[in-house]
């Protein structure tokens, strides 16, 4: 899989993310809401201030996840911060520890009704 494939449809995935989750805070009622708007306002503070990210993402992981959507919204953060959905695609010498990583996410996208169950593809 090339890296710009594999770049798109890390793209797909988070926007995905993303637009359940503006539809999950319009609600006002969701169990994770309060980590929801924190993610947020993370995303629309990527570019600025560096203390404010930084606030942000303390905040973020201190509020605990309550439903498969809130863990999923914590483990893109980490995927993006670490690199890990390319990390992912790309190792040629077989499964390394961002490959769970990534599992994870999926799995939560999954429980989170974001993507079908059905796990077969081998490039997750």
């Amino acid at each position: 899989m090339s890296s710009s494939h594999g770049f798109s449809r890390n793209e797909a995935l988070y926007a995905e993310l993303l637009s359940s989750t503006i539809d999950a805070l319009a609600s006002g009622t969701h169990s994770d809401h309060t980590l929801l708007l924190l993610h947020k306002r993370y995303r629309e503070a990527e570019s600025g201030e560096a203390v404010q990210r930084k606030w942000l993402l303390r905040s973020l992981i201190s509020t605990p996840a309550r439903t498969p959507l809130g863990v999923a919204v914590k483990l893109s953060v980490a995927c993006r911060l670490g690199g890990y959905l390319d990390a992912a695609q790309e190792a040629s010498d077989g499964p390394v520890g961002s490959h769970i990583i990534v599992s994870a996410l999926i799995d939560s996208l999954a429980q989170a009704q974001l993507l079908p169950t059905n796990r077969s593809d081998p490039r997750h």
